[in-house]
């Protein structure tokens, strides 16, 4: 079935639905998709699976009261199902005295985010280029892990109030960690186009890293300058989308941004925003109300301007509408901006390197975890590729650190950004950023 029967089908579904609840206010939200994976080790694939992913999303008001169930299946006797359950929720639940209604329907723009080569893409095609990033391995007598992945999905939302609206979308990613005797390296891919990914290039670049990284020197915990890789970065925008961006958060105090709109909360040179309608993401037209998706301007020259709502968010902070940020009604998170993108600089990652007397390459972090979400106090480790910098070059490998950062205090202290903006896993688009004085509390033995 092509994307248009799929998405025709689902808002006839929705549809029927809609017309046969006996609720004051119904929503119906479908979504059917389909995840391609080949993964590798030691130079050699060793999985290649499938998986079909449906999820449906029914939620329901009555005289106030708010019901939400869930369902696997788009049959009617399941639909049926999660239409009961929600009405038993609600049934039970309390008033929701300021309860707005559910949103109506608005205009939402046609976007271009379905590529059918990607969605056709075939296990001998995955394979191809998995064999391409393990032999740009093999050049350097490394060892490559990591997956290729082909996905494809459709969101339909339908309610009583005349939303119907449709959307489909593909991603094409791959990743590697590429390992050569004590040194490790890693870098990835990320379209909605599987003809953008280039296996040779990724593979390149990971294999490169790890060559570079073998014998690392212990290096004593303290303060450096730091040259972020948009990996790195793209981390540490999607903690902070969690953390500062979400209107639920924001109205309960709970976001470092909370009563701070308008204030410069961090460094003039941050500027962030959502937006999902750009073609260089992976395109969303619409959010989980069914809400079109628009640029949203978050941190604008370090001065905080807005958080993400959804419909009911939005009238509780005074919004005149949503932002499109609404996440699934069964999600406890609510709303927030997924589609981040960081402004870049005037520079170069080279020319961050080469103006830098003393300091640290960082290609990723793992093992994130928040410790105060209120200061945006991170911790996380290095990984797969953290070089010296002396004097404007890349002098060695240095074993991994440990960092604890308050991020928006980190970000306030950034010094240089590319000019180029590269698509991360997220999807986040993000410069290299280069901060001066990130603290790092700990070492390693690796």
């Amino acid at each position: 079935m092509n994307p248009a029967e799929r998405e025709a089908r689902f808002l006839e579904v929705g549809s029927d639905l809609v017309r046969s609840s006996p609720a004051d206010e119904t929503e119906v939200a479908l979504s059917e998709g389909t995840s391609l994976l080949t993964r590798f080790s030691r130079n050699h694939i060793h999985q290649n699976v499938g998986t079909e992913e449906v999820w449906a999303g029914v939620r329901v008001v009555m005289d106030k009261r708010v019901g939400v169930a869930t369902a696997s299946s788009l049959r009617a006797e399941a639909l049926g199902g999660a239409l009961e359950e929600a009405m038993a929720i609600a049934k039970a639940s309390e008033l929701v005295a300021d309860w707005p209604g559910l949103p109506p329907s608005r205009p939402v723009k046609k976007i271009k985010a379905y590529d059918a080569a990607t969605a056709e893409a075939s296990a001998d095609a995955r394979a191809d280029l998995a064999g391409e990033i393990i032999a740009a391995a093999k050049a350097k007598r490394a060892e490559a892990a990591g997956a290729v992945e082909i996905e494809e999905s459709t969101l339909a939302v339908v309610n009583s109030r005349g939303v119907a609206v449709a959307h489909s979308h593909t991603r094409a990613q791959a990743h590697t960690v590429v390992t050569c005797e004590d040194g490790s390296g890693y870098a990835e891919g990320l379209s909605t186009r599987w003809a953008d990914l280039k296996g040779r290039a990724i593979g390149r670049r990971a294999a490169a890293k790890a060559a570079e990284s073998r014998q690392p020197r212990a290096l004593e915990p303290g303060r450096y300058d730091v040259i972020l890789e948009p990996p790195a970065v793209g981390e540490w925008l999607e903690y902070l989308s969690y953390i500062a961006f979400s209107g639920k958060n924001f109205e309960e105090g709970r976001s470092p941004l909370s009563g701070k709109l308008g204030e410069r909360i961090t460094g003039p040179d941050v500027t962030i925003w959502d937006n999902a309608l750009s073609p260089r993401t992976i395109p969303q037209a619409f959010d989980y109300e069914g809400m079109p998706k628009e640029r949203l301007t978050l941190i604008s020259g370090g001065v905080a301007k807005a958080v993400g709502t959804n419909f009911h968010r939005a009238r509780r902070l005074r919004k005149r509408r949503s932002s499109g940020s609404a996440l699934p009604s069964s999600v406890s998170y609510e709303c927030l901006p997924l589609h981040l993108f960081m402004k870049g600089g005037t520079s170069s990652a080279e020319r961050l390197i080469r103006d830098t007397k003393r300091g640290l390459l960082v290609t990723r972090f793992h093992y994130t975890n928040i410790l105060d979400p209120l200061k945006t106090v991170l911790t996380g480790m290095t990984r797969d590729g953290t070089f010296l910098v002396e004097n404007g070059e890349v002098v060695g490998p240095v074993r991994n650190l440990r960092y604890t950062e308050n991020v928006l205090e980190a970000l306030g202290r950034i010094d240089g950004l590319s000019r180029r903006l590269t698509l991360v896993r997220g999807p986040m688009v993000v410069p290299t950023v280069r901060i001066r004085q990130v603290q790092f509390t700990g070492a390693t033995e690796f």
